[in-house]
């Protein structure tokens, strides 16, 4: 049986051609789509990388720095100066540890869990993380946020949140001042105020306060810490804004609960 094809110059029937056009469309949105994702995988490997060799390569040093502080605080020291510098040096390594382990454990895909706290106690360990610059400049931190308030948070990167204001701060009063942390509930969410004495966020940046590189008046600022605690304090369902006060004053809002 001879089967009869239609000729070059015949046309298909529209129901038929526009069929074929379609797959054709849609194979090629296909492909583009693979492309994307294989460009976006790219980038994505090539981040964890930086970030599992930022790790191999600063464990060994830091490793140095930890153990040799250590070593210095078992010595016990003939000033107590000089033991306290060493204890300064121990807490500062260990906090180093604590990053370098987030970062590897978001190299590999590994997220932080998530922890029931007293935010009186997050926002403690933060303040004493910095106790060494609070001293040296003459800042007094008030720390009046009331106990068992407590909530589900990821403890280091939280703490890292409130270090970041802590020491946003002591840079704007080099020559003294006061920093003042409360804390109340709002429905069913905590609100956490930090303000200082200084002279206030710079007219300049008010708008862009939050965006990635955006900083004034720091010599050695990368501008950020404010971007990076937003997105920290967004990661746990809340949020963050700067007021206007008389010194710079900035406001968390937490959820009590994971829903």
């Amino acid at each position: 049986m001879i089967q009869h094809f239609p000729s070059e110059s015949s046309a298909w029937p529209l129901a038929e051609a526009q069929p074929n056009r379609g797959r054709e469309n849609q194979a090629v949105a296909t492909i583009s789509r693979h492309l994307r994702s294989e460009s976006g995988q790219a980038r994505t490997s090539s981040m964890d990388w930086l970030s599992t060799s930022i790790v191999h390569d600063l464990r060994n040093p830091l490793g140095t720095v930890f153990a040799g502080a250590e070593m210095l605080m078992q010595l016990d020291p003939a000033s107590t100066q000089g033991k306290r510098l060493a204890a300064n040096i121990y807490r500062a390594a260990g906090r180093m540890r604590e990053l370098l382990a987030d970062l590897a454990g978001a190299s590999r895909g590994n997220k932080s869990t998530f922890e029931i706290c007293e935010i009186r106690d997050v926002i403690t360990a933060a303040s004493q993380a910095a106790l060494p610059a609070t001293e040296s400049q003459g800042v007094q931190i008030s720390n009046d946020v009331p106990s068992a308030l407590e909530i589900p948070v990821q403890r280091s990167r939280l703490e890292r949140v409130f270090f970041n204001l802590i020491t946003n701060a002591l840079e704007a009063m080099p020559h003294g001042g006061e920093i003042r942390i409360g804390a109340r509930k709002a429905e069913n969410r905590v609100l956490i105020e930090v303000e200082d004495t200084g002279p206030g966020i710079p007219r300049a940046i008010r708008d862009r306060l939050f965006e990635p590189f955006v900083t004034a008046g720091k010599d050695h600022g990368l501008g950020l810490g404010l971007a990076l605690s937003r997105q920290t304090v967004l990661d746990h369902g809340g949020d963050m804004w700067a007021e206007h006060a008389r010194g710079a004053r900035f406001v968390i809002s937490l959820p009590l609960c994971r829903d």
